[in-house]
């Protein structure tokens, strides 16, 4: 078709891309893996699981890269004159190009589960708001088996024919809808979330704990890689060799999504944690020059006020922070309830 990039070219270009991509990635996965080992944050389970998977999704990533380098080196170095570059990249047997695929397909499996755990503890551990898409990623999960395998068996250069189309249409669409559902989903809780919040008085509208800009960061991290998917959807459709560049950017670009949404949501906890905590000390500063005032008969508020205002600021924190910890388990912001019922035990 006119317009279609040459295979050897976008062999080149699919190597490029993702080196990359994944440079980018391997910065922000060691702010992650830095962030959360500096401010320790794995006390819990889910923190666990998400630094664990963290680490192991980089590893993967790094295979990856180090595979298609080596199909770069194969394809223009070692086999140019006897295999040649366009007939190497058409060839989706070669055991190399199998590994490839398994490699990628394990990182979306990943990035999807991730994101599908993060939506399940959200919702409070509910299994229901997730059937959908487990469900989903089920398909995904068959889909690409089904396509890694038929790799092997399709002759030379079939990847937009007959045989495969209808998989590859389906790894991606089901992809795409997976993680559009998953993102609403948590962007919506979180909404429901903070309205409900100040609705009940917890908190006011100008405060700085507010979950909107988390359910924001979500949104915008998940709509990057709906964008590459969307791309790889027309690109495939229109039998077009771009689609080449993106399908191997797709590991680095589902690491990005994940350690984005965790580094933006940690600096942002750190953030509140520290703007509460400054704001606390002031407030308990305030509460015991008025306890001090009533001890020398100066008047004041009674104590019972001062303390009721104490544990009111508590209860405040420990309400968003439970929130925000589904979101980005192991979040700083769970500090603020302990350190909120320090003071409040100082107080007399």
């Amino acid at each position: 078709m006119a317009g279609n990039i040459p295979l050897d070219v976008a062999g080149v270009l699919s190597v490029w891309f993702e080196t990359l991509i994944y440079g980018i990635y391997t910065c922000l996965f060691l702010s992650s893996f830095y962030m959360t080992l500096r401010k320790g944050m794995l006390h819990s389970r889910p923190s666990k699981i998400f630094f664990v998977a963290t680490l192991v999704m980089w590893i993967n990533c790094s295979a990856h890269v180090a595979v298609n380098l080596y199909r770069l080196l194969r394809g223009y170095v070692y086999l140019r004159e006897t295999v040649g570059p366009t007939n190497y990249f058409n060839d989706l047997g070669r055991p190399d190009k199998v590994v490839a695929g398994v490699l990628n397909a394990l990182m979306t499996w990943m990035g999807d589960s991730l994101v599908i755990y993060r939506c399940y503890l959200v919702w409070d551990s509910n299994i229901w708001v997730v059937i959908l898409p487990i469900s989903l990623l089920i398909v995904s999960i068959i889909s690409n088996c089904v396509a890694l395998y038929m790799f092997t068996k399709v002759p030379l250069g079939t990847i937009f024919g007959p045989a495969l189309v209808h998989w590859m249409n389906t790894i991606y669409a089901t992809a795409f809808a997976q993680n559009a559902l998953t993102s609403s989903l948590i962007a919506y809780r979180l909404w429901k979330q903070e309205k409900n919040s100040r609705r009940a008085g917890i908190r006011s509208q100008g405060s700085s704990s507010n979950l909107i800009p988390v359910a924001r960061i979500v949104v915008e991290s998940a709509a990057l890689y709906m964008a590459l998917l969307l791309c790889l959807i027309v690109l495939y459709i229109q039998n077009n060799n771009g689609q080449f560049v993106l399908q191997e950017a797709s590991p680095p670009a589902v690491g990005i999504v994940f350690c984005s949404i965790s580094v933006r949501v940690s600096m942002r906890s750190h953030k509140m944690w520290r703007t509460t905590a400054r704001a606390t000390e002031t407030h308990l500063s305030f509460d015991n020059n008025l306890v001090s005032e009533q001890s020398v008969g100066t008047g004041g508020l009674p104590r019972s006020i001062s303390n009721a205002t104490v544990t009111r600021t508590s209860g405040e924190q420990e309400k968003g922070a439970g929130t925000l910890n589904n979101v980005i388990p192991g979040s700083r912001t769970t500090s603020t309830g302990s350190s909120t019922e320090q003071e409040n035990n100082d107080t007399p």
